[in-house]
């Protein structure tokens, strides 16, 4: 990618885009530098196959890696960083990236991506010359902030913004299925005792069950470790998580990539006419800056219009909270600790049987 950023600005093929789109194909070939132009072809052609053969690889490791149960580390402590595991939130992921570009990849510990893209945006802000078109289109300057702006460095922006929201809000997606998969493995190995006697009511015995609902985080293991450390010992404890994927009907599988693919149509079409809009904003009457705006709104919500059309199913499909049930077996003078504990660790809903 980062070859591929330089080439472009080397053969000025953004600002050779800018011409023929307008219709000035002549000044569109006087720009570019063939020296470079060329070379532009092999390494972007070469980038499509790698990304189409590597996703296919990867797809095949993780459906082996799910049929094994391969392990998952939810923590690892290095050099550079600490990364982990943990429930994220997919749209503060594109709240951050919309604010600057990299950040959304940060939010998600992806730190490489996120540093490399934020310098690229950085840089990208720089050779454009956008803030001050910005301070210019807020002024009402419209016609000098079409002509303070580079073009070539200018419509590098949808490509780099829609692509780190698209990659934020998925990357955190999957990181939260893999967080849910790894925690579903650690409760059944530490929480499913044999020995455990499911609810009944036995009459005669001072004994009690709790029946709790949880979703997939961390406070539901500080909720178990807090319970051990009052007495609640593993013996009394079964947590059954719900499991969204069956091994055993492949056909019925439940993925992530569905919830993705809702809004990916949005991200594709808001770059497409952020682009379209800041290209022809240099001869509509509003500046660059407006229209693209204007073309990101546009795109973004005809994109989700047309998902909206074409996957109206995975809009409407109805998706339960509850995610782990966790029973306890308890005491009944532990009763008010054991549901304090739980209420106190963002428990969904508490039942107690006597």
């Amino acid at each position: 990618m980062a070859w591929e950023f330089f080439i472009n600005v080397k053969a000025h093929i953004n600002e050779a885009i800018f011409y023929s789109m307008l219709g000035n194909f002549q000044l569109a070939a006087e720009v570019l530098d063939t020296r470079w132009f060329f070379l532009y072809m092999g390494i972007y052609v070469f980038a499509m196959w790698d990304s189409y053969v590597t996703a296919i690889d990867l797809n095949k490791f993780s459906r082996l890696a799910d049929r094994y149960d391969s392990p998952i580390m939810p923590f690892r402590i290095g050099a550079l960083e600490v990364n982990y595991l943990d429930y994220r939130k997919p749209w503060s992921g594109v709240f951050w990236t919309l604010m600057t570009p990299g950040l959304g990849a940060v939010y998600a510990n992806r730190l490489p991506t996120g540093f490399f893209v934020t310098i690229c945006f950085v840089l990208t802000v720089y050779q454009s010359n956008v803030l001050p078109a910005v301070l210019l289109t807020f002024e009402g300057e419209m016609e000098l902030a079409g002509k303070a702006i580079n073009p070539q460095w200018f419509l590098n922006f949808p490509s780099i913004l829609l692509t780190s929201v698209s990659s934020a809000y998925t990357d955190i997606l999957f990181t939260n299925s893999l967080f849910k998969s790894e925690q579903s493995r650690y409760l059944k190995k530490n929480f499913q005792p044999k020995e455990f006697i499911m609810p009944s009511k036995r009459r005669g015995t001072n004994s009690m069950h709790f029946i709790s609902a949880f979703q997939h985080s961390a406070f539901l293991e500080l909720a178990l470790s807090d319970l051990e450390q009052n007495g609640i010992s593993k013996e009394n404890i079964f947590v059954a998580p719900l499991g969204e994927n069956s091994p055993d009907f492949p056909e019925l599988k439940n993925t992530h990539t569905e919830a993705s693919s809702k809004y990916e149509l949005a991200f594709i079409l808001g770059c497409v006419f952020m682009l379209l809009g800041s290209i022809y904003g240099f001869i509509w009457s509003w500046g660059p800056i407006i229209w693209a705006l204007i073309g990101l709104v546009f795109g973004a919500i005809l994109g989700l219009v047309l998902s909206f059309i074409f996957l109206r199913r995975k809009w409407f499909r109805n998706r339960t909270q509850t995610e782990v049930v966790l029973i306890i077996e308890c005491d009944k003078n532990q009763s008010e600790l054991v549901e304090r504990v739980l209420w106190g660790h963002k428990a969904l809903g508490v039942m107690k049987t006597s």
